[in-house]
Formats: C-alpha cells, structure tokens, sequence
C-alpha cells in the first residue's frame, strides 16, 4: 500500500506545535497497537485513510483493518493526539513468513514532518526484526514516496506496470535489510 503522507495538506504553526511537543520528548503522541477498535476508531482511520489518499471516498476501511488485526502476523499501529486522543496516524505491518511489510503508513496532515513517520517505519522494523525476517518490504504507488523510505535506507527492487479500471500506473517494490 503506498505512503501518500506527501499528498497532504502542510501544517499550520499551531498544530505542528502541539503535535511536536509530544514527537520531540516522545511523551506527547500515544502509539499503540489497536487489537480491538470500536466503530469510532473505524471511521476515524478510514476518514484518515481518505484523506491521505490511501483509499477512495467510497471505501469503508473496516475490512482492511480487520483482516490485519485477525491476521497471526498482522499489527495495526496507530498514533493518538495527545490532546484529545485523535487518531493521527496509523501503520500496518506484517509478514506472509518470508518478507515483512508495511501497508497504510498514513499521516495527518498537521502531523507530518514531524518524525512521527520515521519512527513509526522503525517501529514496524523492530517487530519484523523479532519475527527472524531478513527484510521489509514496502509497496508504493507514487513514486514521490520512495524518497522518504530511500532515506531510511531502502532500495528499490522492482517496478510493474499494473492497469486499474481507470488508470495505469507504476508501483515501486522497495526493500530494506533487517539482518547484515
């Protein structure tokens, strides 16, 4: 799934202050590992989801995040506002007992820029590293993307030309190695 947190509205001064307290000293923004959301949480990550561009305005997310969340090897991570407990951001990461991969790295608008991305793709790391998985993959669909993952040390190792019903596009297949 691809990374589109740079199809997002910037900042203004006032959320980027509040949201980089917490980022900075790392006690203000809530991560954690949603196991049991509730139909509020639901419709706040599939607003996120819209919003970022993951998914169109006509898709309901509850099935992708349930999938993730009944998966053996699925975790659906997610980043609260400190202030009112918004959800902000949200990362799924899995293995098919091969390869790890992140899917839905998604972040509001008011949060990016931030770190809150980096620190979530490390922590999708960390728990793919725990499974024994020599590497993560990422599957992005805006080439623009691929920079923020070759910054933290992936590569790119495949491009397929694939056709949607309405568009034809290129996603990028990036890789980083967890082991040396």
């Amino acid at each position: 799934m691809p990374d589109t947190t740079s199809h997002c509205p910037k900042p203004n001064a006032a959320e980027k202050a509040a949201v980089s307290a917490g980022v900075d000293d790392g006690s203000g923004i809530l991560l954690a590992q949603l196991k049991t959301p509730s139909n509020d949480d639901i419709r706040a990550i599939t607003r996120l989801w819209i919003a970022t561009g993951l998914i169109p305005a006509i898709r309901d997310a509850r099935k992708d995040i349930e999938s993730c969340i009944h998966s053996d090897h699925g975790s659906l991570i997610i980043a609260r506002h400190p202030a009112d407990t918004q959800i902000i951001a949200t990362m799924m990461t899995g293995h098919d007992g091969i390869f790890g991969w992140i899917h839905y790295l998604a972040i509001a608008g008011f949060a990016q820029n931030l770190g809150l991305g980096r620190q979530l793709v490390s922590l999708a790391e960390d728990i793919l590293r725990a499974s024994h998985l020599p590497e993560v993959r990422v599957s992005i669909e805006a080439p623009a993307v691929s920079d923020f993952y070759a910054k933290l040390g992936y590569e790119p190792i495949q491009t397929a030309l694939q056709t949607t019903m309405h568009d034809t596009f290129a996603p990028y297949v990036m890789r980083k190695r967890l082991t040396q």
